[in-house]
């Protein structure tokens, strides 16, 4: 993108300085300078993508299952370090969901 700048002289020859020494442009010192003063962009995330499939009847789950499934992991969380206690409530809730499911 294309702006104009009013930059202090002595700053300007300084970078056009730079840019010489490096064998560059006055645009990347101007650049890297920046990149330099603002830190990394923050990183884009691509965005999610949703997969859904039909559900059959047989396989849909109820809201008071799905509570019962999150209290559940909350009681046995407040047992578990802290370190772990979210790999293991995954896995506990899957597990209550799928017992219910059968």
């Amino acid at each position: 993108m294309k702006t104009t700048l009013d930059i202090d002289d002595a700053l300007l020859r300084r970078a056009k300085a730079r840019a010489l020494e490096r064998g560059t442009t006055l645009r990347a010192v101007v650049e890297e300078a920046l990149q330099r003063s603002l830190g990394s962009p923050a990183p884009v995330h691509a965005p999610l993508k949703l997969i859904t499939w039909p559900a059959s009847p047989a396989s849909r789950v109820s809201e008071e299952r799905v509570l019962a499934a999150i209290r559940s992991d909350r009681d046995a969380a407040a047992h578990t370090p802290a370190r772990v206690g979210v790999n293991i409530g995954v896995a506990a809730s899957r597990r209550h969901l799928k017992k219910g499911a059968e």
